[in-house]
């Protein structure tokens, strides 16, 4: 009677490491993204994406593993930089660790408003991380063309404003066909927020918040108590066309993750970051 036992025993204590071990990944997926409306001049940027820290260290061999596979030109931090207990010094450490690759731009997620927040303004500005809060910064390269970084704060702090993270930093004005646009954004529901307009502004949308479902139990689908979050779990997404925009419809993408929250395991929703290559669909490529 106890071989029973003993191999359930034994069943349970291999998945409890399975989970810590998808919990503790440190992987970088490498993806080129084709994107029509992105100018010749940017073709080959580099952005290196990672969301929902938490309590976790981002470890060098991270850093290493990016330099390794041709570094990054900017690098993008979807929210969620801490939680509550978190030092401060821990998520200092982990953003020095991401400014080794690039420049480093971020938005709130609804974590980091679980302790004082201006703490944590405080800290991104002394290391500086530009914050988009509802705000966009324009890249723009040699020949004129242009690229512009969005950002919008955590929805549901209220706090968000999408038409005010897509005006044009510099004269005020709003420029669906003239400027490429990635919008960052926590929470994959300003999929479903976006007006139609706003929708014809934007390319590309990077997101976090979800974990992938952290736990997903097999034939599940994963589980989420927000809708929009199970809808959107993790991956691709490719949103409606809008006839308002002649049928342009930005791009989702939402990531499991890096940390975890509650019990730091994962199952079927391993950790992960990511490393895009940005490819304007106007190059012929052989």
């Amino acid at each position: 009677m106890l071989w029973p036992v003993a191999i359930a025993a034994g069943a349970a204590v291999g998945l409890v490491v399975r989970m810590a071990y998808e919990a503790f990944r440190a992987t970088v997926r490498v993806e080129e993204i084709v994107l029509p409306r992105l100018p010749a001049s940017f073709d080959g940027t580099r952005i290196f994406f990672i969301s929902d820290l938490h309590r976790r260290t981002i470890p060098p061999t991270l850093i290493r593993t990016v330099a390794e596979s041709g570094g990054a030109d900017l690098v993008l931090v979807g929210g969620d930089m801490r939680e509550k207990g978190v030092p401060l010094q821990r998520t200092r450490s982990n953003l020095r660790a991401l400014s080794e690759l690039g420049p480093v731009y971020a938005v709130y997620g609804n974590n980091d408003y679980d302790d004082r927040i201006r703490e944590l303004d405080v800290l991104l500005r002394e290391e500086r991380v530009t914050v988009l809060a509802n705000e966009s910064v324009l890249l723009e390269h040699a020949d004129g063309s242009r690229f512009r970084l969005a950002g919008i704060d955590y929805a549901k702090s209220r706090r968000d404003r999408v038409e005010m993270a897509l005006i044009d930093p510099i004269d005020g004005s709003a420029s669906p066909d003239r400027v490429f646009t990635l919008l960052l954004a926590h929470d994959p529901a300003i999929a479903d927020q976006l007006a139609d307009d706003s929708a014809g502004m934007v390319d590309l949308i990077l997101s976090g918040h979800t974990h992938g479902g952290q736990i997903v139990l097999p034939f599940s689908g994963g589980w989420h108590p927000v809708k929009a979050a199970r809808r959107y779990r993790s991956g691709w997404f490719a949103l409606a066309p809008r006839k308002q925009t002649g049928g342009h419809a930005p791009r989702l993408f939402v990531s499991c993750g890096f940390g975890t929250t509650g019990l730091p395991l994962r199952f079927m929703a391993p950790a992960e970051s990511h490393l895009f290559i940005l490819r304007t669909g106007a190059l012929k490529r052989p």
